[in-house]
């Protein structure tokens, strides 16, 4: 097992290069989704400790929406996306939009649609992003249900502490920013995907990568 200070660079940019690759395969998705082209910028992945997760974020009192899920194999991997609410509205109405042909004033809609919305976009998006990831370790898993919450970014991070540290204290954290063109506007979000799992899958990763010996 291996420590977070004990990583080094070479391993540290291969890890990355896997929140690289699943934040592409979940940007791709969420295009075909809402049917508007989304472009990714080189997504910024780290590996930070769970208990350290409130000092790598701004803002603890913005108003977020998480979505969590996890993979359904017997070893499982945990995941959350992070979007600020004024994603979350973007988002939502583009894919309330494509569903049902028409627009839909998002203060209107019920906070059950919201949430039923996030919920399809949550299991898009971490299902890409658990795809790439299977195909890096050769396995074939799924992704449970989701859930959704919406908090203060201080209170949903304290739970992430407490839900992702029974796995593991070291957490790939995944920020991206994705440009969605409808109508002829561009439209700049924040995403930020986070996964953990028990320690011995981080080291599965790296050799896979061939970054560490088997």
């Amino acid at each position: 097992m291996f420590e977070l200070d004990s990583i080094s660079q070479m391993q540290l940019d291969a890890i990355r290069e896997v929140g690289n690759i699943g934040a592409g395969h979940a940007a791709l998705a969420l295009s075909e989704m809402i049917g508007r082209t989304v472009e990714i910028d080189i997504p910024k992945a780290e590996l930070v400790s769970v208990y350290n997760l409130d000092s790598y974020y701004d803002d603890p009192d913005a108003g977020y929406a998480a979505v969590f899920a996890a993979s359904d194999s017997t070893e499982p991997l945990n995941f959350m996306l992070l979007l600020k609410e004024d994603a979350v509205a973007e988002i939502v109405s583009l894919l309330v939009a494509k569903q049902f042909g028409m627009q839909m004033d998002f203060s209107s809609m019920p906070q059950e649609m919201i949430d039923s919305a996030l919920g399809e976009v949550g299991n898009i998006l971490l299902g890409s992003f658990l795809n790439s990831v299977n195909s890096l370790l050769g396995v074939t898993s799924g992704i449970t249900t989701p859930s959704v919450t919406h908090d203060m970014l201080a209170a949903i991070l304290s739970v992430v502490s407490a839900m992702f540290g029974q796995y593991g204290d070291i957490a790939l954290v995944t920020k991206s920013n994705l440009t969605i063109t409808s109508a002829g506007q561009s439209h700049s979000l924040d995403a930020n995907i986070l996964l953990t799992g028990e320690p011995h899958v981080l080291e599965m990763l790296l050799k896979k990568l061939g970054v560490i010996g088997a």
